[in-house]
């Protein structure tokens, strides 16, 4: 295994993740348990190191037959070769810095230095440029850098716990009006990533919404309870990982069942296409990104008036869509 490390730049732990959550190769034992790689099999992980490295999931990538990744690769060398104009800029350039810091500091597990980095981002670029242009990036990039075994899982949960902390101190000044409408934030069973649910919850914090954050993971009877305790406008949920657990489609279908049917569900996530029949069966609202976010939750408010903590309709402002449309899909949040 050092020598194919040596090779193809990628760790010993990389590699094992690599083997055992995505198949990616499938070497030989030895009578004592070492592994025996093939030429083909060494040369298959240099070329989805490449690709990873290059921008590629290792999800999307690692079951492709060895012949496609060579192509994907020569293609990739020939856009490189392109030159800087052949790859769009990021949309603020200007937060990658601090993007890079960022993960550097959950790499390390350093608390204090991740403080800093959002304190200096949030000075230059205020609270909602924080969250869109670095918070969500640097999550993105840590959900990526799990994917692909580059940082472990203790990593990724320290990650959530020191985003989630201090995004709960940060929002402390933007206090909802007493009939703000409310927004119940979680992820459903099963989904234990709760980095997308907790900027959810402080954007729509920032946007004036009463926010109620949940936690990761809770089941349909939990969540149906909060939200008609708090007489919650909207549920939010966030759908990562995994993309294809066959107990979530009944958890969602029960979750629709238990609500008030005025009572919307917004679903957004990397993994949200996996449960996409599930969810236009239930007609909930699906998210690409923070920009449709933030949209849904602009539609809402003005579609309704609150006025004394009850509800009632808004001509003036009435939604051009059904209160459970499934909103146009495009690409990720």
């Amino acid at each position: 295994m050092k020598a194919v490390s040596l090779r193809t730049g990628l760790s010993p732990h990389v590699l094992r993740v690599w083997e055992k959550r995505y198949g990616a190769v499938r070497p030989r034992r030895t009578d004592t348990n070492r592994r025996l790689y093939t030429e083909e099999e060494v040369v298959r992980l240099g070329h989805l190191a490449y690709l990873t490295r290059a921008g590629h999931s290792i999800s999307q990538i690692a079951s492709l037959p060895s012949e496609q990744l060579e192509s994907m690769c020569g293609s990739e060398v020939t856009r490189r070769s392109a030159g800087p104009a052949a790859t769009p800029a990021p949309a603020d350039a200007g937060a990658q810095g601090w993007i890079q810091a960022g993960m550097q500091a959950v790499r390390e597990s350093d608390q204090t230095k991740l403080e800093t980095v959002f304190d200096e981002a949030g000075t230059g670029l205020g609270y909602s440029g924080l969250l869109e242009h670095v918070v969500v990036p640097l999550i993105q990039l840590t959900g990526e850098e799990w994917e692909a075994g580059t940082i472990t899982a203790a990593q990724e949960h320290i990650a959530s716990s020191l985003i989630r902390d201090y995004l709960a101190r940060s929002i402390r000044p933007f206090s909802p009006s007493a009939n703000a409408p409310h927004l119940l934030v979680t992820t459903p069973v099963g989904q234990i990533h709760e980095l997308g649910a907790i900027v959810s919850a402080a954007m729509g914090r920032k946007l004036g919404w009463n926010v109620t954050y949940l936690g990761a993971a809770l089941p349909a009877q939990e969540i149906a309870g909060a939200a008609i305790k708090n007489k919650s406008r909207a549920v939010a949920l966030s759908i990562v990982y995994p993309p294809d657990d066959p107990d979530l489609p009944s958890e969602l279908h029960e979750l629709r069942r238990l609500l008030p049917e005025e009572t919307v569900v917004l679903v957004g996530g990397r993994a949200v296409h996996g449960y996409s029949q599930t969810l236009s069966e239930i007609d909930a609202r699906i998210l690409q990104n923070f920009d449709q976010f933030k949209s849904e939750l602009e539609i809402l408010r003005k579609s309704r008036l609150y006025l004394g903590g009850e509800t009632k309709n808004d001509p003036e402002h009435a939604s051009p869509t059904s209160a459970r449309s499934v909103t146009p899909q495009t690409d990720t949040k």
